[in-house]
């Protein structure tokens, strides 16, 4: 009975777990070992530390010797509800007594709390201790892996492993592979996982659509979708929301599209995740009419959907609009967030509002509580430097700890070139090259600033253009063809 609520995640499950378990006790009962394993797997399900830590302390008290499945589940238990030092306590104590499922136990810890250095060390340990490999520590390992080149060796080796192994055709290990591709750039390698999979579940269809999306490989991403539909499949929303998000980046607004019909098409809810990711492309493609029509169709709206609206009104030229749609906002009593604030405050800044954006700014301190950061900060500087107060923006930047951030630096600077201020910006270069910050531009910027003035261009400046011999790098652009 005990065992079979312990099973269950929900909290009412876990209640009758420890009612079950406190009522065995109360008749003066034993709990065995088994009845300790199920209350603590309950707990552990529900991240409850404290009913957890006292099932433990009586299981201390009760005279039985932490054996391996008792222990394994405490470490379990405390990875679950985050007190990772308890569990690497326990993980010591059993140094002789370890099997996979403690290294297991203790790499999924490390990975819930994106500790994954010691992921990579823990599966080395186990290679060296001669331990045998299972699927879940393959997984766990896999998943770990960072995005430097260690990591990509690493994760090359398990490939190879779980090929001779044979791990390699379980699913959850071959998507685990995937991600790790993809996580690197390394599709093509994704892909051939992908292929070789003689059976494909819904999550492994997603993992590699995600990956060629998040790659910028957008087209191949659509034809996936496309055959995925073709063999029945459907894909879920955060696969379409990512899928969307990289149209949104590259501007590739016929497959934005086209994924919004197959969304209407496969009936998906317009929830709140996909609203905003359609009100993502479509502001960034240009199309404002198209989100402001999905941004009124979404049943509830979340404070990213109003901030996704406010900032595509922003980057579209509609300060006014921002503005209003914040207001809107406020008196719906939906709480902004710092991205929201970011949003109105870019949008202050290329309509050059600025008595509203010193407003906002201090509405974000004194109205809800929030500290700016320096993307705050740097956008007040903007704001301030395209209406020609030059000497406030200097001010603010010296005033705030925002001093060593190039960003705001260099558009003071930009200000400078366009009002012909040469005494800020020669300070605002001078300070870019102190902070290690150097580009090409910030010297043309300032030449440019002394054009401006109608003064010849310092002869300190083009001797430091000579020595450097700095070059500016060739820009790029693409447009999107319908072919």
């Amino acid at each position: 009975m005990l065992r079979a609520h312990s099973l269950a995640s929900s909290n009412p499950a876990m209640g009758e777990v420890l009612s079950l378990f406190n009522s065995i006790r109360a008749r003066g009962l034993r709990p065995d070992r088994f009845s300790f394993v199920a209350a603590l797997k309950s707990c552990s399900r529900a991240a409850a530390l404290h009913p957890g830590r006292t099932i433990h302390g009586c299981l201390l008290r009760s005279g039985f010797e932490l054996s391996l499945n008792p222990s394994n589940t405490l470490i379990a238990f405390y990875c679950a509800c985050g007190v990772i030092g308890h569990a690497e306590q326990l993980f010591d104590e059993m140094c002789q007594r370890r099997d996979a499922v403690s290294f297991s136990a203790l790499m999924g810890g490390y990975l819930r709390d994106s500790r994954r250095e010691e992921v990579v060390e823990l599966y080395r340990e186990m290679r060296r201790g001669g331990f045998v490999m299972t699927p879940s520590v393959i997984v766990c390992a896999l998943t770990s892996s960072g995005c430097d080149s260690i990591s990509i060796s690493v994760g090359e080796l398990l490939h190879g492993y779980c090929i001779k192994t044979g791990f390699s055709l379980e699913l959850n290990v071959a998507t685990s592979t995937m991600m790790m591709y993809g996580k690197h750039g390394r599709m093509v390698s994704a892909r051939c996982v992908f292929e070789a999979m003689p059976l494909r579940d819904v999550v492994m269809w997603n993992c590699i659509i995600d990956g060629y999306a998040k790659c910028g490989l957008i087209e191949e991403s659509l034809a996936l979708l496309q055959q995925m539909r073709a063999e029945g499949l459907k894909v879920n929303a955060a696969t379409l929301a990512g899928l969307l998000s990289a149209c949104a980046s590259s501007g590739a607004f016929l497959v934005g599209r086209h994924t919004h019909r197959y969304i209407e098409e496969e009936g998906l809810e317009l929830d709140a995740i996909l609203g905003t990711a359609l009100i993502d492309m479509y502001s960034k493609c240009g199309y404002m009419d198209m989100a402001a029509h999905i941004f009124d169709r979404i049943p509830v709206r979340d404070v990213k959907s109003w901030t996704a609206m406010i900032m595509g009104f922003g980057i579209n030229g509609n300060a006014k609009a921002a503005v209003e749609l914040f207001r809107e906002m406020e008196e719906m009593g939906m709480r902004p967030n710092e991205v929201t604030f970011l949003a109105v405050l870019n949008a202050c800044s290329h309509a050059g509002l600025v008595v509203s954006g010193k407003e906002y700014l201090e509405k974000m301190v004194i109205g809800y509580d929030f500290s700016p950061r320096i993307e705050h900060y740097g956008c007040v500087v903007d704001l301030l430097g395209r209406a020609g107060l030059l000497e406030e923006a200097y001010e603010l930047i010296m005033s705030l700890p925002i001093q060593r951030d190039s960003t705001a630096w260099r558009a003071l600077l930009s200000a400078c070139r366009v009002y012909g201020n040469i005494e800020i910006g020669e300070i605002a270069q001078q300070s870019l090259v102190a902070l290690g910050d150097q580009h090409p531009t910030d010297s043309i910027l300032l030449s440019n600033t002394y054009a401006m003035a109608g003064k010849q261009v310092d002869t300190l400046l083009v001797t430091d253009l000579q020595v450097v011999k700095m070059k500016k790098e060739a820009g790029c652009s693409s447009i999107e063809t319908n072919n």
